[in-house]
């Protein structure tokens, strides 16, 4: 009897021991879709744009710059009118909002989800935005927006930028009404205007720079003397066209695919 009880206190040890280590193995291992985990990815860069001092001063600068540009171009007294393109999205309004409550969710982007948060007409003016916007009007120039919003979401887009005290118009908002590319749009725009300075936070808002990343880097370096001095970019690594350039299929595959997919496109110092 004693040697029975003997052992089952030993089992009973055995068993309630191995239950701490499976806890301990539960809390140190996490569960997830590869959807939460495209989402988890952009933990950090979401978290930079929203509370870091550095991204801040980051914008604040792009828009100093670009007063000191547009001046340095007034002085030249062209014959065309001045102006300043812009970018709208993570460049005058604030949506890195929509990214946090993606993470917090669990998910990513969707058309749903997007017209949520555009109808709620909640995106918060960038810091120095607003400022920048009136310099260039007391100064005597004229400020466009070209976005890739569809032109279903002008009124929205409108009274948010109205909201947010911004100088604007629909004549000065120019919506996506056929392709991503923005080319055509500022050429059209170059047709009446000097265009100073050129405001965004991917490179197709400046030039349409190719489809891979080696070709969009290539077409960078060949421009390198202009930016800071014609074209102004806002650091954006939550999103933007560089997902698409890191493979040609990216948005046709699933989760899973484009998870590995960033992940092949990293290169270690060892490799």
């Amino acid at each position: 009897m004693k040697s029975f009880r003997k052992l089952l206190c030993i089992y009973i040890i055995v068993i309630f021991t191995g239950i701490i280590h499976a806890g301990s193995a539960d809390a140190d291992t996490v569960q997830m879709t590869y959807e939460s985990l495209q989402s988890q990815q952009t933990v950090l860069g979401t978290v930079w744009m929203q509370t870091s001092a550095e991204y801040r001063a980051s914008v604040y600068q792009v828009f100093n710059f670009a007063k000191s540009r547009f001046i340095e171009e007034k002085s030249k007294n062209y014959e065309k009118k001045l102006a300043v393109i812009v970018d709208i999205d993570e460049t005058v309004l604030d949506n890195i909002y929509t990214q946090a409550e993606y993470i917090k969710e669990g998910k990513n982007f969707s058309p749903k989800a997007w017209d949520e948060w555009r109808k709620a007409e909640k995106a918060a003016a960038m810091p120095g935005a607003v400022d920048f916007v009136n310099f260039i009007y007391e100064n005597g120039g004229e400020v466009f927006y070209i976005t890739n919003r569809k032109e279903a979401e002008r009124k929205n887009t409108l009274d948010n930028l109205l909201k947010e005290k911004f100088k604007a118009d629909n004549k000065h908002l120019i919506m996506k009404t056929g392709e991503s590319s923005k080319e055509s749009r500022r050429n059209q725009i170059e047709k009446d205007y000097h265009v100073a300075a050129y405001l965004g936070d991917d490179i197709n808002d400046f030039i349409d720079a190719g489809a891979t990343a080696e070709e969009r880097r290539r077409k960078v370096d060949e421009l390198s003397k202009e930016f800071g001095k014609k074209y102004f970019i806002i650091p954006n690594p939550v999103y933007g066209s560089f997902e698409a350039a890191i493979n040609s299929d990216y948005y046709k595959t699933d989760y899973r695919g484009r998870t590995q997919m960033r992940e092949s496109s990293l290169k270690g110092w060892k490799e």
